[in-house]
């Protein structure tokens, strides 16, 4: 009756080598993925992605505690799935193709930056989780400009 899917939460794999942000957080904690997308993200405002993003990742936020530096973590992840998505229109629009589908060493350094810019994102949100409090992971960004935070700007 039950398998192996039935009780798989992450997906290691998925998580560390896709490039797309919205991907690695759809491969981490699957089983709660799979309830807010289907109970708070879908009754979000279709019209406005990052406030469904953002209303989604609140919810998510207390669904983990009432963790200061969790909330700030969570509530900054609408800025950069819209980055994500304004880079790649912007790319699709320069080379007529998706990323996806972008051949040669443009393509690949392309997917490869991407890549490389979604694990330092995870890298720098996940100080929510690991300092907790607000004010100490107010001040780890701080320490290094918020650079995170003025990137996907």
């Amino acid at each position: 009756q039950w398998d192996f899917e039935s009780i798989r939460t992450v997906d290691p794999w998925g998580t560390e080598v896709g490039r797309r942000f919205r991907g690695g957080l759809r491969r981490w904690n699957m089983t709660v993925q799979w309830w807010l997308a289907a109970y708070v993200h879908r009754r979000g405002p279709r019209q406005h992605p990052l406030l469904r993003n953002a209303w989604t990742m609140l919810c998510s936020a207390y669904w983990h505690g009432l963790h200061g530096g969790q909330h700030l973590a969570f509530l900054s992840v609408p800025l950069w799935l819209a980055a994500e998505a304004a880079a790649e229109a912007a790319l699709q629009r320069k080379f007529g193709v998706p990323l996806d589908d972008l051949g040669g060493w443009k393509g690949s350094a392309l997917r490869g930056l991407q890549w490389f810019l979604k694990m330092r994102a995870f890298e720098y949100l996940s100080m929510g989780f690991v300092l907790r409090e607000a004010s100490a992971t107010l001040s780890f960004w701080s320490s290094v400009h918020f650079c995170l935070h003025v990137l996907p700007l």
